[in-house]
């Protein structure tokens, strides 16, 4: 191996702000699910600024693969790697356990023991848990192939290849049915280049850009680099809202793929995302410490983030009903989902802290 340090020797600030925005971004994106922004036609300002963010806020989970590259790019296949998967399945079943009984009490009984337990096989409570199991389980093979590489040049030649197969399609393909003949024999053409049977493979392709920047730490100009999230964020916007055509949210325009994670544009802006943050170092005792404290739980806000949905929405859509309230009152929900998911999530990692001591502590004892 190129590197055989498999964690940094003192704690990193910028992975800490960037798991925090990611995990911010997580219930941010989500708010747009709740407040009924995908059966609202785009035919105005407001709407199309919401589209703008919600494309933004579209990048918390390629920040997330592209953490999980940077901080497992030298795991081995042993017994403390995949056991450290066992939290994450405990906090998995627990408050997806919680979410059933929550869900039941608004909403009727959806969940009996069956349902339950068919939700929590196929991961509909939180598809994100089942993928990250995935990819652990590969991720030490991962890091062998990635580390087989004999230079730079040979890792920036994976990238490109797998930027060209799993994430250039969805914006070709819209070239390639133009209605301008030129453009659209161009956009056929470079279709030649980025076919679309390997798209499911992006995770592979955030994976290894985290591996790639934990390698070489690159730095970027920021200002560049904030040029670059705005650029792609809104012209992911203007293509979504052309695309419309006043009618709703098109799924199928550059999100036909796990709804748009493996477009090219998101990509450049996930990555700028988190070029721009990763490598800062804050100073301040309390900000470093809060940073850290939201980083360790960010499973569990995400978890828990459902939760406050079900019991926040149900409250504010018996007073809201107009898409242009919701665009004011993100500024209201997503700080309070945010901040109540966090608490709860800090609450449950003491308990689960405390119950852990003690078992581990009575094993002691017994042997």
């Amino acid at each position: 191996m190129k590197n055989s340090t498999s964690e940094p020797k003192t704690r990193l600030t910028g992975p800490d702000l960037t798991r925090s925005i990611a995990a911010l971004f997580v219930v941010s994106v989500h708010f747009f699910f709740n407040c009924g922004y995908y059966s609202t036609p785009l035919n105005n300002r407001t709407v199309f600024f919401m589209t703008a963010a919600r494309w933004l806020f579209l990048c918390c989970v390629p920040l997330y693969m592209i953490l999980t590259g940077f901080f497992k790019s030298n795991k081995i296949p042993d017994k403390k790697h995949y056991y450290s998967l066992i939290p994450i399945a405990i906090a998995y079943f627990v408050i997806s356990v919680i979410k059933c009984l929550v869900g039941n009490y608004y909403y009727g009984k959806v969940y009996g023991v069956k349902e339950t337990l068919q939700a929590l096989g196929n991961y509909t409570i939180a598809w994100y848990v089942g993928f990250y199991f995935s990819l652990m389980a590969i991720a030490p093979f991962l890091n062998k192939m990635w580390h087989s590489l004999k230079s730079k040049r040979e890792q920036q030649i994976l990238l490109i290849t797998l930027s060209m197969i799993t994430a250039l399609y969805p914006v070709i393909s819209l070239i390639a049915v133009s209605n301008l003949n030129i453009i659209a024999c161009l956009g056929a053409v470079l279709e030649l280049f980025s076919p679309n049977y390997w798209q499911m493979m992006y995770p592979l392709l955030y994976y290894f850009i985290g591996c790639y920047i934990r390698e070489h730490s690159p730095k970027f100009n920021k200002f560049v680099l904030t040029l670059i999230i705005i650029a792609t964020t809104f012209i992911n916007a203007g293509i979504s809202y052309k695309y419309a055509a006043g009618n709703n949210f098109n799924w199928n325009i550059l999100g036909a793929v796990d709804c748009g994670y493996n477009c090219i544009t998101v990509v450049i802006c996930s990555t700028a995302l988190f070029l721009m943050f990763y490598d800062i170092d804050i100073h301040n005792a309390f900000i470093k410490s809060l940073l850290q404290k939201i980083s360790s739980v960010s499973l569990e806000i995400y978890l828990f983030s459902g939760i406050m949905d079900i019991i926040i929405f149900d409250y504010v859509k018996r007073i809201y009903y107009e898409m242009k309230d919701y665009a004011w009152l993100f500024f209201i929900l997503v700080p309070l989902n945010f901040v109540l998911s966090f608490t709860l999530s800090a609450l449950y990692k003491t308990i689960y802290q405390f119950i852990s001591k003690l078992l581990s502590h009575r094993k002691a004892v017994q042997k």
